[in-house]
């Protein structure tokens, strides 16, 4: 656990922003002609959620 509230929630905005921009890669349409394959796609917003998830690592629970 990390004590420092500042830390910590510099931490949160570093992986929420990571999680969006995989869960944009992993929706949006392809760009020139090359649409990503499904097996892209889905891996884009499994990082995502996992970027998500971890950022509520941070703090305790209860």
């Amino acid at each position: 656990m990390i004590e420092s509230l500042t830390l910590r929630w510099m931490l949160v905005l570093v992986l929420v922003g990571t999680a969006a921009w995989f869960l944009i890669r992993g929706v949006r349409p392809g760009s020139g002609g090359a649409a990503p394959g499904a097996a892209e796609r889905i891996s884009h917003v499994a990082h995502a959620l996992m970027a998500a998830a971890m950022a509520t690592m941070f703090w305790p629970m209860g």
